[in-house]
Formats: structure tokens, C-alpha cells, sequence
């Protein structure tokens, strides 16, 4: 679990974020939206000590900047948006994501290479472990380092906007996973600024706007709450009825 309290990060004199206090919990999917710039990659760089901070981030008790890099990737396993193409293998990859639970003799026991394949089969990796990585094709590429995450093993997992190379077969694989996790009691924390998906996906929606959490709350709260949404991000969404539809949710002015 990762508390948040009146944090706030600057880049210089600019406030990207302040005051932000939210509390992220585990079993759940929670989708970190707003428009570009907003400051949603900032929050989640934030939250893993990778930027300076004010005001208090714990992770599971204890400060995050208190935390070695080790604990800190026990806790919590984070994906960033661009990812340079590593030259090795998937499976290789994949590994890596067990570093943190690795003992001195850095080699990968029985239950790491259980993780490792469990969390390939997930993300529809499993098949591509013997291609390079720069081999890939941007989704192929996504899944990989996705599964990485995964492997990790960490009871958070923080990823900045995990589906935005995909087709839409994959996305619709990565939110089915997503809410896998999160019922196996880990907390997933994803940024987006594509509404429709995060709201059929998640289970909490954060709206970060103006340099802060301008809204909270369940996908069909915000719904009752057209004019935030559209302050926050230029469009509201409305829920759509009928069957077989990939997606219950629209966009509307």
C-alpha cells in the first residue's frame, strides 16, 4: 500500500505537483487520468523516489526515500512509459524482474523461474522468450517488459500508461490482467489519459488536473460528476447500454 501526504514536486520554479494526498490500496485497479502534461508520469516517478519530494510518500509504513533501491523494488515493481530496447533475450528480460528477491549467489532458483514463466504466460510472452528484445514489435515490446513487472513479484505495480502501443486485442488482454492481479490483493496504479478504457478497467479513478487530484472515485460516481471530468480533462464520459460491447463507457462533451 503507498500513502500519500501533501506531496508535492517542482521542477525548478514550476510546481508540476502539490498537495497531493491519496491513499492507493491493495485489490485494486486505480487509473491515474488526466491530459498531457498534467503531471501523471511526475506522480508515479514520485512515488518510487525517482524525483526529489515534499511532504510524506510511505510505502507499506515507511518513507520511500529511506527505502534502498532492493526494498524498494520488493515493494513496489514500476513500468515507465519508454523503455530503451535492452539486446538480450525475453526470457532474459523477464529475469530481471527477479533481482530484488535474488540471494547473494544472484542465481535464480526454482520458485524465481516459476514466476518468471507464470508471469509470461499472463502477458502472452511465453512464445517469444528466444527473440530479442529489439526484435519486437512495439506491442510485443510493451507485453515483454510488462511481464518483467509482473515477475517482479511486488505487491504494488505502478505503470505509466502500460497499453499505449498495443492493439486493441492486447489492451483488452493487459485490463483483463490488470484486474487479475488486482484480485490476487495487489494494487495496480496506472496513468492514462484514455477514459473510456480506464473507466471500463478500473475500480478507482484519480483525475489529476492543475498540478493536483482535482476529483476521486468509482468509474460510475465520476459518471454522475459530468462537469469535473470536463473541467479536468475537455470531455465526460456517459455509460452505454447494450451487449457485446468491448467498452460500457463513452465519451460525450
Amino acid at each position: 500500500m503507498i500513502e500519500l501526504a501533501g506531496v508535492g514536486v517542482s521542477y525548478g520554479d514550476k510546481a508540476v505537483l502539490r498537495d497531493v494526498t491519496y491513499r492507493f490500496e491493495p485489490g485494486t485497479v486505480t487509473a491515474v487520468v488526466g491530459r498531457n502534461g498534467s503531471g501523471k508520469s511526475t506522480l508515479l516517478r514520485a512515488m518510487v523516489g525517482l524525483v526529489p519530494h515534499v511532504g510524506s510518500i510511505l510505502i507499506d509504513g515507511r518513507e520511500v526515500s529511506e527505502m534502498g533501491h532492493r526494498e524498494r523494488a520488493r515493494r513496489v515493481a514500476y513500468l515507465p512509459q519508454q523503455s530503451v530496447p535492452a539486446r538480450m533475450d525475453v526470457l532474459t528480460l523477464v529475469s530481471h524482474g527477479r533481482y530484488a528477491r535474488l540471494g547473494p549467489s544472484q542465481a535464480l532458483g526454482e520458485t524465481d523461474r516459476e514466476a518468471i514463466r507464470h508471469a509470461m504466460e499472463l502477458t502472452d510472452t511465453w512464445d517469444l522468450r528466444d527473440r530479442l528484445v529489439p526484435s519486437l514489435s512495439g506491442g510485443e515490446r510493451q507485453r515483454a517488459y510488462l511481464a518483467m513487472a509482473v515477475a517482479q513479484g511486488a505487491p504494488t505495480l505502478l505503470l505509466d500508461e502500460p497499453t499505449a502501443s498495443l492493439d486493441i486485442a492486447h489492451r483488452l488482454e493487459v485490463g483483463r490482467l490488470l484486474q487479475g492481479l488486482a484480485k490476487e490483493g495487489i494494487a495496480v496504479v496506472a496513468t492514462s489519459h484514455d477514459l473510456v478504457a480506464s473507466f471500463t478497467v478500473s475500480s478507482r479513478i484519480v483525475v489529476v488536473a492543475h498540478a493536483t487530484i482535482a476529483a476521486v472515485g468509482t468509474p460510475d460516481e465520476l459518471v454522475g460528476e459530468p462537469g469535473v471530468l470536463r473541467e479536468a480533462m475537455g470531455a465526460s464520459v456517459v455509460r452505454q447500454q447494450g451487449e457485446g460491447l468491448l467498452y460500457p463507457y463513452s465519451l460525450a462533451r
